[in-house]
């Protein structure tokens, strides 16, 4: 489970008053839960992705949570192997989960909240598409990127995606030095460490 922090922390974090705080959470601009006794707390990764969409320095106590995060979604067990493999290989500081189905990915979008995920169309459960669809639903998942995979090579399809708000279509079977530089591009890697900016 991940901590969640109260608008105090926060306003010593950001080094402003925690009506400030209180206030971005009621515009919207930084999500936040309640509890029973309608208190707000705000996840690490919220906090993080909030300042970084600032263009804010992130505080050395919140380095360990602004790691870059990827969900691979396939029900093919060896496409997301050979995915993860080369995540593995080519990038640092990563954080990466997989599913297997739709629903497991719909979940896995909130409690995991990647930047960035590895979509296929061909689905247990709910399909791609519906995925896709679901992710765009959620004003706190908006900055995470899509990068939608099929085995059909139809432009409808990849029409469809785009339209549901996909960031790119990639055809299987697919080059990973093409899908590596996609991931770069989105997640702003830099080429030669695989580090990230």
């Amino acid at each position: 489970m991940e901590k969640l922090i109260k608008t105090q922390e926060v306003a010593k974090i950001c080094r402003v008053a925690q009506g400030t705080v209180i206030r971005w959470i009621h515009a919207g601009r930084l999500p936040a839960s309640t509890t029973a006794g309608g208190h707000n707390r705000v996840r690490l990764t919220d906090l993080v992705q909030f300042l970084r969409n600032l263009n804010l320095p992130i505080p050395s106590e919140l380095s360990a949570d602004d790691k870059k995060r990827i969900l691979i979604v396939d029900d093919e067990a060896e496409i997301r192997a050979m995915i993860r493999w080369m995540l593995g290989q080519d990038f640092k500081d990563v954080l990466i989960e997989e599913a297997g189905e739709g629903f497991v990915a719909g979940w896995k979008t909130h409690s995991f909240r990647p930047d960035l995920v590895v979509l296929d169309l061909m689905l247990p459960g709910l399909d791609g598409y519906h995925v896709c669809e679901f992710i765009r639903q959620f004003p706190e998942l908006r900055e995470t990127k899509i990068i939608a995979i099929s085995a059909l090579n139809d432009p409808e399809v990849e029409k469809k995606f785009l339209a549901l708000g996909a960031d790119e279509f990639m055809v299987k079977p697919f080059d990973l030095e093409v899908l590596k530089k996609k991931i770069r591009m989105h997640l702003k890697v830099h080429e030669k460490e695989g580090r990230l900016l």
